[in-house]
């Protein structure tokens, strides 16, 4: 197994048109071709993955950006109504913590528990559409909902994690 600690990276969102927006502080890179996963020999490329893990003790944290307000606004373009709108960002969503801490589990740890998972939308996120168009499974436990800009208090609290700054 690699040493988890050199994918630790900034929590950053994709990049769009209006750059890339990002928290202060590292968590493990999980997804694309410079995370966790790309190192692996087995092949998770048709995997939904999150976008990044934390590990504390005998659990995962996985974190997933998402821009929802671009995701809605697409949606909407393709005359989506909002039960369908709702079901498609649970699905994905679902999918992707799913199926990573499967692999965690598989390549890191079998023992690994999620004990919370992250959706982390961008800072200009109106609240109206997170209440909108979240499905309400995601405004329950285990799901936190926060912004890039509060990622960082919320990971601070963990004193054990790996990528600890």
């Amino acid at each position: 197994m690699n040493d988890l600690t050199e994918f630790c990276m900034t929590i950053a969102h994709a990049k769009n048109v209006k750059g890339i927006e990002s928290a202060s502080c590292n968590a493990i890179k999980f997804d694309d071709g410079d995370g966790f996963v790309k190192s692996l020999t087995t092949n998770y490329a048709q995997e939904h993955k999150v976008d990044y893990i934390e590990i504390v003790e005998q659990g995962a944290i996985l974190i997933e950006l998402k821009d929802i307000k671009s995701k809605v606004n697409y949606l909407l373009t393709k005359k989506k109504a909002k039960e369908e709108i709702q079901e498609s960002l649970l699905s994905n969503l679902e999918n992707k913590f799913t199926r990573s801490l499967g692999i965690i589990q598989r390549e890191i740890n079998p023992n690994l528990v999620s004990i919370i998972n992250y959706l982390v939308v961008a800072n200009g996120t109106e609240s109206t559409i997170l209440d909108k168009y979240l499905p309400e499974n995601l405004k329950k436990e285990p799901f936190v909902i926060c912004k890039t800009d509060e990622i960082c208090n919320k990971l601070s609290t963990l004193t054990t994690r790996i990528c600890q700054e």
